[in-house]
């Protein structure tokens, strides 16, 4: 085979289920649904996929929102981490409130805190509100605290907002639909499931993408995400993020081998529900 010829069993809970904290984030939420005992906040991205390696545990990371795109720090993670892999996916709707712990009248100087990502997606409701004084921080949960500890307001979950007592003031401020994919992560690779993740490098020539994508059109395979993120190495070179509809195929990963520099399979995966075990 391409990658492996023999597949580790996926182990539940080895020694931590990783998150971006603090607590109270998405990706808290999100990690409570695995059924685990140990749930270990980090303070980045990065540090979730450290702590996967480090301790072979399992990392939950957000990787896509519909309504902002790729979370980069995710993506480059997996990149550069060649031992870490996608086991399985979990689509959270994302609902925002808007918190304090205490109410304050707001007005265009009352101090907002949140995550950009967040106050990307309730822009239509803070302009409604007249709220310009936004200030972005690295979570929706470190915003909770920080709006309890200055008496300030901030755009999180219903899920935060209860672990540091503060006050909803008001709910559902997201500008509709609203998802966030979260991907379940470990040392361990799979290649069952019903979507697959592939990142690549081509020759910066002509064609070098289309002759990667033909492999997928010839065999009637439909993708279902693909980005492209710089080579921080090599100035205004990119690698491609790419998920695709069905298993891992060796003859699909031998194709695209003959048409790229650099291929990492990074594993076959399906989506994870509620009180989950894998």
């Amino acid at each position: 085979m391409f990658i492996y010829q023999k597949i580790k069993s996926l182990v539940v809970d080895p020694d931590g289920i990783y998150y971006l904290g603090p607590k109270g984030s998405f990706s808290h939420e999100v990690a409570l649904k695995i059924q685990g005992e140990n749930y270990v906040e980090q303070d980045s991205i990065s540090s979730v996929f450290a702590a996967v390696n480090k301790n072979n545990g399992i990392g939950v990371v957000p990787i896509e929102n519909n309504r902002e795109g790729p979370v980069n720090d995710t993506l480059d993670n997996l990149f550069h981490e060649d031992e870490i892999y996608i086991n399985k996916e979990i689509e959270m709707p994302i609902r925002l409130v808007l918190a304090g712990s205490s109410y304050t009248k707001i007005t265009s100087e009352t101090k907002v805190y949140s995550h950009n990502h967040a106050i990307q997606e309730a822009k239509r409701t803070l302009q409604k509100l007249g709220i310009t004084r936004v200030i972005p921080v690295d979570s929706t949960s470190r915003a909770a605290i920080l709006a309890k500890e200055e008496n300030a307001l901030a755009i999180c979950s219903e899920f935060a907002a209860k672990i540091y007592g503060l006050k909803v003031i008001k709910s559902d401020i997201q500008d509709g639909i609203n998802i966030t994919k979260f991907a379940v992560i470990s040392n361990n690779i799979t290649l069952e499931g019903d979507r697959s993740v592939v990142l690549f490098t081509v020759p910066h020539k002509p064609g070098g993408l289309f002759r990667v994508l033909q492999s997928f059109y010839e065999r009637n395979i439909n993708l279902t995400m693909i980005y492209s993120r710089p080579l921080k190495e090599i100035p205004w070179r990119y690698y491609f993020y790419l998920e695709y509809e069905g298993r891992y195929m060796d003859e699909l990963m031998q194709s695209m081998k003959s048409n790229v520099e650099e291929i990492k399979f990074k594993g076959s995966f399906s989506f994870l529900y509620d009180n989950a075990r894998f």
